[in-house]
This record gives C-alpha cells, sequence and structure tokens, in this order.
C-alpha cells in the first residue's frame, strides 16, 4: 500500500484505528529496542456524527499530537472482488481497473475510490494473472480524512480489514506455511488464509454469535462457524492448490471461549489464540478481537500494495 504522506512531526510510532459502528477501536504502538511495541489500547464509544469531537478529545487527553495513523475500514465500508489483470504497467493498474468493475458497483464509478492489488501467482492453476481490487465510496473516504487530520493525528495509510490483519500475524507465519485466522464480531466475521505476507482467501461469514447464549443454539452456531472453516481450507486446497494448514488462530469479541470449544469439538484442527508474545504486545497489554484490527494498523509496515485514498 502507498504510504499517505507525512504532514507533522510529532511523537514517533504508529496509532492504528478501525472504524466500527459503535466506535473506534485505537492501538498505540510506539518504538522499542526490538521494533515498535503496542503500548495503549482504548475503544472510543461514538456513533458516526460524533466521531470526529471524540478523536479529537482521545488524542489531546493522551498526548498523540503529531503521530502518524493508519486507519482501518471494516468490511461492510468496502468491495472486495477478483478480476483478471489488465494488461497495464503497475503505476496504470489502479485506474485500468476502475473501468472493468464500473457496471458491479451500486453507485457512479466516478464516486468510487478504487485501488487494486496482485493476487498470489502459485495460487492462479493456469488461470491468467489476476487482481484483488478494492472500492469504496469517495465521500466515505473523504470524511474519514478530515476526521483523523483534524484530531491532531497525521493520516499515512488508510486500510482494509483483510490487509491490517494480515500484518497482525506477519511476526507468527513461516516461510511458505499457512496462517488461518478467524475472528468474530456480534453478527458477522471473517476467515483468512494468509502465505508468507500475501492473503490467498478471504471469506465474510455472518453468524449469530448472541446464539451462543442459548443452549438449544449453540452448537448450531458452531457447527455452522466449523462448517464455514471447513469450506475455506477445503477450497484452499482444491482450487487454489495450496496445503491446508493443520491448525488455526480464532477470537471472537463475544462468547470466545464457547466458541473455541465449539471449533475443537467439531474440527479436526489445532485451536489457537493469538501469541501475544510474539507481535511486539507489551507484557500489561492483553489483546481481544477487538483490537485485532488496530493492532495490525499499529504494526504495519511499508508493503509493495496500496492503500485506500482519496484521489480515487
Amino acid at each position: 500500500m502507498l504510504s499517505w504522506p507525512l504532514f507533522r512531526r510529532g511523537r514517533k510510532g504508529l496509532v492504528g484505528i478501525e472504524v466500527r459502528a459503535n466506535g473506534l477501536a485505537v492501538a498505540v504502538a510506539e518504538p522499542a529496542a526490538d521494533g515498535n511495541r503496542i503500548s495503549r489500547l482504548d475503544f472510543i464509544e461514538a456513533k458516526a456524527a460524533q466521531r470526529s469531537t471524540a478523536l479529537k478529545d482521545y488524542v489531546n487527553t493522551h498526548k498523540l499530537e503529531g503521530m502518524s495513523c493508519n486507519l482501518v475500514l471494516p468490511p461492510e465500508l468496502y468491495g472486495w472482488q477478483q478480476i483478471e489483470r489488465p494488461p497495464v504497467e503497475d503505476d496504470e493498474l489502479a485506474q485500468a481497473v476502475r473501468w472493468k468493475i464500473k457496471d458491479t458497483l451500486d453507485y457512479p464509478i466516478d464516486e468510487a475510490v478504487v485501488d487494486a492489488f496482485e493476487f498470489p501467482s502459485d495460487a492462479l492453476r493456469g488461470k491468467p494473472p489476476q487482481v484483488n481490487v478494492i472500492s469504496a465510496r469517495k465521500s466515505l473516504i473523504k470524511e474519514l480524512i478530515a476526521m483523523v487530520n483534524g484530531s491532531g493525528l497525521n493520516l499515512k495509510a488508510i486500510d482494509i480489514t483483510e490487509l491490517a490483519l494480515r500484518n497482525l500475524v506477519l511476526g507468527v507465519q513461516e516461510e511458505g506455511k499457512t496462517v488461518a485466522l478467524m475472528i468474530m464480531q456480534e453478527h458477522r466475521g471473517l476467515m483468512l488464509l494468509i502465505k508468507d505476507g500475501a492473503v490467498y482467501l478471504s471469506r465474510r461469514i455472518e453468524a449469530d454469535m448472541e446464539g451462543f447464549d442459548d443452549p438449544d443454539i449453540s452448537a448450531r452456531v458452531g457447527q455452522q462457524l466449523a462448517l464455514e472453516i471447513q469450506r475455506s481450507m477445503d477450497y484452499f486446497e482444491s482450487q487454489l492448490g495450496q496445503t491446508p494448514p493443520r491448525s488455526i488462530i480464532a477470537s471472537s469479541i463475544m462468547h470466545e471461549a464457547e466458541l473455541l470449544s465449539r471449533l475443537d469439538e467439531t474440527l479436526g484442527l489445532e485451536i489457537k489464540t493469538l501469541p501475544e508474545d510474539r507481535l511486539g504486545i507489551a507484557e500489561d497489554q492483553f489483546v481481544s478481537a477487538q483490537h485485532w484490527v488496530a493492532c495490525g494498523a499499529a504494526l504495519r509496515v511499508t508493503t509493495k500494495e496500496r492503500s485506500i485514498h482519496a484521489a480515487g
């Protein structure tokens, strides 16, 4: 992703922010002897109309003015699709894919911010080169840029959830080995398969996690999520030609213990939790699923992929 230009100087480090329907999840990473480490985690409760004021107050309270910031969009605020790569140079790719996806959007292409990054070549199975195309409403992106810049932070990039979660597991993956990851919120979640820093598969999951409150429904919800994982693993192996992992890192904002127990009962996989000690997380910080995405944003490193930006 292209780095956002830095306009202010301030404290070193990165502030990762995930936009959520009910507020902003925040992770602050500051320099340490072995690289940036997550030193602070918070959740700012605020409706959309209150976000700008709430974030500005937070930045002032914790003296974060001038720090670089990576902002992450939730999946419901952008589209993700895979298309055949247009035969153009890299610097022309974003513009070329705009016209290939214009008929798939439910709003005019002139109102869209569009960017693209390569799909892994070893998963093509004889197909022509493919690219992942990300699209979002330009008005939304401009609104979020104004929110961050108005808070006193220095916007560096706007990322998507899948790539923020990819950043999170970079410190635990082994070369050539796949990391499977599932994160669930109240009614939806994501299943990802990541290898060598690339997202090979992203599956959006709909599931009512509140169902774990009811013993009569709990088993059904667990089976549904286990089936989604198994389908993802099967597709990864049969359609992408990859070796599926024998374990999965899983977490949920609510009913995590019940989720992990049900998956352990149903799947023939090792169910793991996030290995915080290998990810640059300070010892006094506990990272729940609520902060996975924000932490991935705060631990972001420069890559070849580009961030969504208002120039669209």
